[in-house]
């Protein structure tokens, strides 16, 4: 994920190439699910989902209820790769006399939502499946991640509290329930330490989910003022930028659709400004030709410590994070559109999971 300058309205995780444990184990339903209907907003609601799939995503098929079981399981599989192809086969099923399939759908509905970045539609078609099943750990496990990504982080904490009992070996779930503690109490440092330890030992890979490393704030702030002289040193100049570092990103931009996840955020004059005449042609790198040599005057980086810190299991790889978010803020600067060149961390982010299933109760 490569942010950009402004407030990020997308999802946390895009449906790009993922790491392997995104790729969960599909969708088990409850054979025995309580009958329900579909109440009146709802119904409409899921009138205006079908006006988002564009008709060559839309390919009837007609399967028994076991095949329908499948071909949900199947769609939730691959829909982060395509979302819109799995909200179809959704809707498709949301009256379905069978109430598992109906379920399944809305599960799957959600996840679809979630992914094309409709997070209010995304928690309402989850929730709407855990009215029907309480038990059902795929739909409080898509209703936490859509109130997360809404800033709603004590229930998404209520939702994870429910889930890690009845599926206690769903990692994910875990690592989400430690980002969760750590919005409601940034403070302190080891806020959801528990959580991220019991997600990385149920992961086999060492590096999928790891026990955040803290770093004092003085400590962050001076990592971070070096690396920007490290950027002036290599331009020959002074950018003017100043690293403002803070713990997380204001919550109210959460509720108005920027990601709880950010690693940074890029504040000051409207793009246009700095020099025309690139310094960057014969660095490689981390930086293309054609950029513009300096920072506009007034331009403020913002580095969000714990969401970064959240990625980086020692403290070499936090500074190298904190390396590479800075480079990726001078790429945003100065539009220089170029590859960053520093590895970082990898980007794990629990609300990007799958479903939990049968192995992870």
């Amino acid at each position: 994920m490569c942010p950009v300058p402004g407030d990020d309205v997308t999802p946390s995780v895009m449906p790009s190439p993922r790491p392997s444990h995104h790729s969960g184990p599909g969708y088990v339903a409850n054979p025995e699910a309580p009958d329900f209907e579909l109440d009146k907003p709802l119904r409409n609601a899921a009138a205006r989902w079908l006006n988002l799939v564009p008709a060559e995503h839309r390919h009837d098929g007609r399967e028994s209820a076991k095949d329908v079981l499948e071909t949900l399981r199947e769609h939730t599989r691959s829909c982060p790769d395509h979302p819109l192809r799995a909200l179809w086969v959704a809707h498709r099923h949301l009256r379905d006399p069978v109430p598992a399939v109906r379920i399944a759908s809305l599960v799957l509905a959600s996840e679809a939502l979630w992914w094309l970045g409709h997070f209010e539609d995304a928690r309402r078609s989850a929730q709407a499946a855990v009215d029907a099943d309480p038990a059902s750990a795929q739909a409080l496990w898509r209703l936490a991640v859509a109130l997360y990504r809404q800033g709603r982080f004590e229930e998404a904490g209520e939702r994870l509290d429910d889930l890690v009992k009845l599926a206690s070996r769903f990692a994910p779930a875990w690592a989400l329930r430690g980002q969760v503690k750590v919005w409601l109490d940034a403070d302190n440092p080891d806020a959801g330490r528990a959580d991220f330890a019991a997600a990385a030992a149920l992961t086999s890979d060492p590096g999928t989910w790891v026990v955040p490393y803290r770093m004092a704030r003085a400590d962050f702030q001076s990592t971070a003022d070096a690396q920007i002289r490290v950027h002036d040193s290599e331009t020959g100049g002074s950018s003017g930028a100043l690293a403002d570092v803070v713990l997380l990103p204001d919550k109210s931009r959460v509720e108005r659709g920027v990601d709880p996840d950010r690693r940074w955020h890029l504040e000051g004059p409207s793009t246009g400004g700095g020099d025309s005449d690139s310094l960057f042609s014969g660095l490689g790198g981390d930086f293309a030709a054609g950029a513009r040599s300096r920072v506009s005057f007034g331009t403020r980086f913002v580095l969000y410590q714990r969401n970064i810190e959240n990625l980086c299991q020692d403290r070499a790889t936090l500074r190298e994070e904190i390396r590479k978010s800075v480079a990726e803020l001078y790429d945003a600067a100065l539009e220089s559109r170029a590859t960053i060149g520093i590895k970082g961390a990898p980007e794990q982010h629990a609300e990007g999971a799958n479903v939990p299933g049968d192995e992870d109760g």
